[in-house]
Formats: C-alpha cells, sequence, structure tokens
C-alpha cells in the first residue's frame, strides 16, 4: 500500500493514463482507412504480387539498359542547362555528374530530407523555415544562370549520362515545345519494398482523369513495357521527378508554383505553360529510373493522391478547369454544384431546402446540364469544387468560395444573417424577396436579382383526398421552440388546428399533433387533403418580404391557403391567398373557408393557375440561366 501511494503520489497512474490515452489514438490513426494499416496491407500486397514477375522484371531491366546503352547519341544542344537538384529521401546517392560545358551548374536544395549537398552541387540553397520544397526549388531557379532549367530528383537514376541532352534535343526540334520529361521507369526493389510494376514504366508523362466526380491525375502508360521509342509524345504534364524548361517560358509562366507537393507544382506549371501555347513533351528514350517509394497500390498509377491537402488546393484553384479537360462537355453544358444548409446526407430529407435543391437540380438537368446536389458538410469536397458554377442556397451559415468557379448565392431565409463580405465575395446574389433584394443591392458591388422560390408541379399536385390526412384545419411547420403565429392566434381564436411537424409538445396539447414528421413525398396528399393550410412566417422572412415556399406547394395542390399578412404575397397572387393580422381576422377567414368550400377550392384554383404559370422550378431553372449569361457568368471560368 505505501508503494502504491507512493506511485500516486509521483505521477505514475498519471502517465499511465497518458499513455492510454496515446496508444488508443494510435489504434485510430492505424486502422483509419487511409491510416498505417491500410497502407501496410497495400505496400505487403504489391510485395506479394511482384514475386511471380520478379526474376522477368530482372531480365527486362537488363536488356533496356543494354538497349540505352545502344541508342546513337544526340546532337549536343546550343543552350546551357542549370540543374536544380531535388532533395529525396535517397539522400542524392543517384546523383549523377553532370559534364560540362552544356551543364552550367547544378543548384542543390536542401530541405529536410537532403541535409547534405552532393559532390556535383556548384550552389546550395537552403529551405527557410516552413519553407516547401516547391518553394525552395522556385527560389533556386530564378537565380540559375542556364538558357534552360532542369529541376531533378536526387532519388533518380539516368539509365544513360545523356538524358539532359536527349530531353534538350526534343525541346530544339520542336519550337513550339517549353518543357520536356523523360520516360521514368520502377527500378528492381527490394523484395519487401517491390511491386508488379519494377522494371516496366512509371510515368511517360501525366494526364488528367476522374474519379468519383473529382478530376485526378494520371501517370501515362503506368505498367507498359518500356519501349525506346524516338519521337516524343504530347502530354499534359509531368511529374517534379525530372522536367526540362525553357527559361523565358519557365519565367513567362510564372515560375514554379508553390505547394506542399513538388509533383503538383511541376503539373501546374505545365498548365500554365500549355495555356501559353506551349507544348509539354514526354521523351521515350531519355530514361531515368525513378527510385522514390510507391507507398500505395494506387500509387502505380496516380502520382498524386486526390486527398492530399495538395492536390485538394489545386482543385480550389483550378477544379472546373481540371475538370475540363479531364472529361471535356459541350459547350453549353455547365456542371453546377448546390450546396444547402442541411448538416448532412442523413438527416436532408428532413429539411426543406434539401427537396427545394432536389427539384431545382431536376429542373437545370432537364436543360441539359450536370448538377450534383450536398450537404453543408461535403460543401468542400473537390467533386463540388470542380463544378463550374457553386450555387449556394444559403442556410444558417455561410460557404465559402474558391477561385476556381463561378460562386453564386441563393438567399432564401435567415437575412438577419447575411454579411457584406459574403455578398462581396461572390459572383451573383440571388434573393427570394424583391423588397430584402433593394436592400441588398446598397451594400454591395455585386449583381443582386430577384429570385423567388417556386414549386415542383410533379410532385406538388391536387390528390384525392387522403382520410389519415383529411382535417378541417391543418398546420406543417416545424415550431423550433417558438410558439408559431398561425398555431398561437388559431388556438387563441378557438379553432383545433391538426398539426404536422416536430417540436409542438411542450407548446400545444398533445392532441393536436398529428404527426412529427411527414415525408416530403406525403406532403402533397397532406395538403390535397386539407380543408384549409394555415401559413406563417419566421419573423425576419416578414420582415423583409420573403414568401413561404409552403404556399406555392400548397397552392399547386389546389388548397386553400390562410398566410399571416405580407404585401408580397398579394402582389404575387391576388386574392387566391387569404391574410390575416389577428386571431380574430383568422377565425373569420377560416369560417369562411369551411362554411363555403367550394368557393374557397376556386379561388385555390386560381392560384394554381399562377404558380403553374410563373412560379416552377423549370421557371426558376430558366431565370437562373439567363441570370448567369446576363452576367457573364454562363461561360466556363
Amino acid at each position: 500500500m505505501r508503494l502504491l501511494g507512493t506511485l500516486r503520489t509521483s505521477g505514475a497512474a498519471s502517465i499511465a493514463r497518458r499513455g492510454r490515452t496515446h496508444l488508443r489514438a494510435l489504434k485510430a490513426r492505424v486502422t483509419a482507412p487511409n491510416g498505417s494499416a491500410h497502407r501496410l496491407r497495400d505496400r505487403a500486397g504489391l510485395a506479394w504480387e511482384a514475386r511471380a514477375s520478379r526474376r522477368a522484371a530482372v531480365t527486362a531491366l537488363g536488356s533496356l539498359r543494354a538497349a540505352a546503352a545502344r541508342l546513337p547519341a544526340r546532337p549536343e544542344s546550343a543552350s546551357t542547362i542549370s540543374i536544380v537538384l531535388l532533395g529525396g529521401e535517397t539522400d542524392g546517392r543517384f546523383a549523377p555528374t553532370f559534364a560540362p560545358p552544356r551543364v552550367v551548374e547544378v543548384i542543390a536544395v536542401l530541405d529536410g530530407r537532403m541535409r547534405t549537398a552532393p559532390a556535383t552541387a556548384t550552389t546550395v540553397v537552403r529551405a527557410r523555415p516552413g519553407e516547401s520544397l516547391a518553394g525552395t526549388a522556385a527560389r533556386a531557379a530564378t537565380g540559375a544562370r542556364g538558357d534552360r532549367v532542369c529541376f531533378w530528383q536526387a532519388s533518380n537514376e539516368p539509365l544513360s549520362a545523356d538524358v539532359p541532352a536527349r530531353l534538350a534535343y526534343a525541346l530544339d526540334a520542336a519550337p513550339d515545345a517549353a518543357a520536356a520529361a523523360p520516360q521514368l521507369v520502377h527500378p528492381i526493389r527490394s523484395r519487401w519494398r517491390a511491386t508488379p510494376h519494377d522494371g516496366r514504366v512509371r510515368q511517360l508523362g501525366v494526364h488528367l482523369g476522374v474519379d468519383h466526380g473529382v478530376p485526378v491525375l494520371v501517370s501515362g502508360a503506368a505498367g507498359d513495357t518500356v519501349r525506346l521509342a524516338s519521337e516524343p509524345v504530347v502530354v499534359s504534364g509531368a511529374s517534379a521527378a525530372c522536367l526540362l524548361i525553357d527559361r523565358a517560358a519557365y519565367a513567362e509562366a510564372g515560375g514554379l508554383p508553390d505547394s506542399a507537393d513538388v509533383d503538383v507544382s511541376a503539373f501546374e506549371l505545365c498548365r500554365r505553360l500549355r495555356a501559353l501555347g506551349r507544348a509539354v513533351l514526354a521523351v521515350p528514350d531519355a530514361v531515368v529510373l525513378d527510385h522514390r517509394p510507391v507507398p500505395t497500390e494506387s500509387s502505380l498509377t496516380r502520382p498524386v493522391a486526390s486527398a492530399t491537402p495538395a492536390w485538394i488546393q489545386l482543385v480550389d484553384d483550378a477544379g472546373a478547369a481540371l475538370m475540363r479537360e479531364a472529361e471535356p462537355s459541350a459547350d453549353a453544358r455547365l456542371r453546377i454544384a448546390i450546396t444547402v444548409g442541411a448538416p448532412n446526407r442523413k438527416v436532408a430529407s428532413r429539411w426543406g431546402d434539401w427537396h427545394l435543391a432536389e427539384a431545382f437540380a431536376r429542373a437545370l438537368r432537364d436543360r441539359g446540364h450536370d448538377v450534383r446536389v450536398q450537404t453543408a458538410d461535403a460543401a468542400d469536397d473537390p467533386a463540388g469544387r470542380a463544378c463550374d458554377v457553386h450555387c449556394v442556397v444559403r442556410g444558417l451559415a455561410p460557404v465559402r468560395r474558391t477561385r476556381g468557379q463561378r460562386h453564386v448565392l441563393w438567399i432564401i431565409s435567415h437575412p438577419d444573417r447575411i454579411e457584406t463580405a459574403e455578398l462581396d465575395a461572390a459572383d451573383l446574389v440571388l434573393v427570394a424577396s424583391d423588397r430584402f433584394a433593394s436592400e441588398l443591392r446598397t451594400r454591395t458591388r455585386t449583381p443582386v436579382e430577384s429570385f423567388l422560390q417556386a414549386t415542383d408541379p410533379e410532385r406538388f399536385r391536387p390528390h384525392p383526398v387522403d382520410p389519415r390526412h383529411r382535417h378541417d384545419v391543418t398546420v406543417v411547420a416545424k415550431s423550433r421552440d417558438q410558439y408559431r403565429t398561425a398555431v398561437a392566434d388559431a388556438i387563441e381564436s378557438g379553432l383545433q388546428p391538426s398539426i404536422y411537424g416536430s417540436g409542438w409538445d411542450r407548446l400545444v396539447d398533445p392532441s393536436l399533433i398529428v404527426s412529427n414528421y411527414v415525408d416530403n413525398a406525403e406532403l402533397a396528399r397532406v395538403y390535397s387533403s386539407a380543408g384549409v393550410l394555415l401559413n406563417d412566417h419566421w419573423t425576419s422572412m416578414r420582415d423583409w418580404g420573403f414568401v413561404s415556399n409552403r404556399i406555392f406547394d400548397a397552392l399547386a395542390c389546389g388548397t386553400p391557403v390562410i398566410s399571416d399578412d405580407l404585401p408580397e404575397i398579394a402582389d404575387l397572387f391576388g386574392d387566391a391567398v387569404s391574410t390575416f393580422a389577428d386571431s380574430g381576422q383568422l377565425r373569420s377567414l377560416v369560417d369562411e373557408v369551411l362554411a363555403d368550400p367550394e368557393a374557397a377550392r376556386v379561388r385555390a384554383r386560381r392560384g394554381m393557375g399562377i404558380v403553374i404559370a410563373h412560379h416552377t422550378f423549370a421557371h426558376r431553372a430558366a431565370e437562373f440561366l439567363d441570370a448567369l449569361a446576363r452576367h457573364g457568368l454562363d461561360h466556363k471560368p
């Protein structure tokens, strides 16, 4: 007991608790889908698959070395080359000796992975604190003296000493080309590090592909048998393993972009060169063994994982352009992402803006556009950020914009939460209220247009009366812990409304609650079966003239509607919707509807005609596309 007390006093128990916490955290990381265990299984699987082909790979690589040695020499280029030697996990043990006179210098970039410069280095550039490898390499290239700059990974093993000369010759022979990369080949690795692609092509340039709606980088010819063709091939880009670039074109393109992944930087540089009308070449007879590790099976064909921060950042910056290149579409077709305020897909079906967005998306698809609808937790997903247009159906919180796409804000609720900075960040602001749209025009230079809510007539249409939902007075609304006006005034006037919606248990007699939830697919039957539907608006919505979507849906079903007073209701629907200012007026209007239901239905049908003629999502889709065109947002960003 004395020993136990001493241990407690010494903090051993606290240390043990911290140890258990760290072990649990480690276990979580290891067992995660992208964690250590996943990579370990992947790595072991690659090594196992490589066993059968290992002997053939060794023979093939030997033959490749012999064939490369027999290649005729290329004429010497008149251009000089500066080698920018990038640090790597192999600490430069494969770095070749670059002979003068054409290679005028070797600038060693020292970062956390390569701490000492190889003997071939003539200059050393050390990374600054927090600086990326790409940032340090760009600094090194800025001071280079050669006519051309060659980024070269220290982990490269050239199959012949004339790789830079072969790349230079390819540029000399193609005046429109600005960059050239060698054919990267997998070396024969140790048995544990082996892959089924050892001795085969790792990369003959890179191009863009699409995976689950996300643009991804794909290695050209990955896994193919190596062929020493003499003619270069035009490619979309190359990795930073080895890339020779014309110095003038490099400067015109803005240099090597900064990125957490130098391969992403190299590809983006190539993309900028192509935007200037310059070609990027892959040179098959310039062969380099790329000793960089292959951590997972997908790395055999994907030089950059799509989930890495560097690639996600590029998608943020240029995702729409990447998608158009990876998967070209007709000129008039847009890729549109619609983000709603519902927190996640699990609860989305209980949120009205989810169903609004789905109906809007269907109408846009009917016009030939690709549309994805996503909840708030997916607002930053690369698939959405890679779309041409991001339409945010504004909920409780803002959604950031990205540089790579058009950003449209559709304000359908919560006008009190809109900040000027959010308006300024958008390319177009759409508002479900004329009154609030006028207010916002005084607060931002961003174009602001009225864009009312609407209905989906395929879902909201008259149905036969369903006895389960037959009530004289119906309310469909969540309380959100507030004693809403329509319910409060109805009960005060002596009415007994039948309530569909959550949060009413502690506010009204439980006998009034029909259901805490009604599925959107069932809602039209509920409306069609009501003697009269009561509607009201949240205070901020009423103050700024936002007409509830419920009125559009109920009228489309031919249902009599009585709502709290809002001038915009009469402007839109005339006398088709009655409005009340207090409980006495509400009771009088309800009694009038119930006393003459046929006359009430006639008025409701006039409202239905107005809705179908002017306020369906087909109308909104046309208006949305017209607005994009008016403001120059319909062309690809």
